[in-house]
């Protein structure tokens, strides 16, 4: 007989393996941390499910991080189950929204149908995810400007950001929202790299970032490229990305890199096919769906 269990510290630790590597630390900040929450399926004594998910700061949406059933468990409707148990306890705690992410493999299939049947909206695309050892964009021409910037403006590692910098930022946001939440620096902040997260300034004013996450002992995720939307058409952001990468490249050659791109960001998008596809970068597309409630 299956059991749903939602799960604490000490029941999650049996359900590691079940989720990816970059959530496993999550699993262990259940009972002290009220944005995660787990739930769980098993068979006897043994775990065969798990649905983890995130919620917002405001407590009005929660993100799927992963929902995964055991292969041998797979066609007796428990990913669906999962998915249900997770909405109710959501929506009986007044949550509005619930949205997932995902970048389609054999499993896809499998997944828009449970989906649909639990009327989720009509997946859009929502990213360009690429990726490829690190070493292979050594040769990139383009990295060279991380040496050239106009006067004015500095690049500086994103620790050294002062916390009246980090106020500032917050306070503009508030006022006018001058970036795309999507590109938040905030969050996701226990897995900043610090070897290559960087800021930019102009004129002593911070007016963008890279920042970039640890999501595997030898891989760097490129997540949160963002340059004030003024100065944009400049191409300040390019400089920021590269000297990011040559970091990378500095420390540790035989590392891998993903690269994650908003798919409605055209001059990105373009720049990801004219600059990192010659050098043999596999790109993948991540697609997004919600259910409101």
């Amino acid at each position: 007989m299956y059991k749903f269990v939602t799960l604490n510290n000490t029941t999650a630790a049996f359900y590691e393996n079940l989720t990816y590597p970059t959530y496993r630390s999550r699993l262990k900040m259940l009972d002290s941390n009220e944005s995660i929450i787990a739930v769980g399926v098993y068979l006897g004594s043994q775990p065969v499910g798990l649905v983890l998910a995130e919620t917002s700061t405001d407590r009005k949406s929660a993100e799927i991080l992963s929902l995964f059933v055991v292969p041998e468990q797979r066609g007796c409707g428990l990913g669906k189950t999962l998915l249900t148990y997770l909405e109710e306890e959501l929506y009986q705690h007044g949550f509005l929204q619930i949205n997932l992410v995902y970048v389609p493999n054999s499993t896809t299939p499998r997944l828009e149908k449970i989906l649909k049947q639990c009327n989720w909206s009509s997946p859009q695309l929502r990213m360009l995810v690429c990726s490829a050892p690190i070493i292979n964009i050594k040769s990139a021409s383009w990295l060279k400007l991380a040496d050239v910037l106009p006067p004015g403006y500095s690049i500086f590692p994103w620790i050294e950001l002062t916390q009246q910098e980090k106020e500032s930022i917050q306070t503009q946001q508030v006022k006018s929202a001058w970036y795309p939440q999507i590109l938040s620096p905030w969050t996701e902040t226990e897995m900043i790299e610090p070897l290559n997260s960087l800021g930019l300034r102009y004129e002593n004013q911070v007016i963008g970032w890279m920042i970039t996450h640890r999501i595997a002992l030898d891989t760097i995720r490129y997540t949160k490229l963002f340059v004030r939307e003024d100065l944009q058409p400049l191409g300040r952001a390019i400089p920021l990305l590269a000297k990011a990468i040559r970091l990378q490249l500095e420390t540790k050659e035989d590392s891998k890199a993903v690269f994650t791109v908003l798919a409605n960001n055209t001059p990105m998008v373009k720049f990801i096919y004219k600059r990192f596809v010659p050098h043999q970068l596999s790109i993948r597309q991540s697609w997004g769906t919600t259910k409101v409630f």
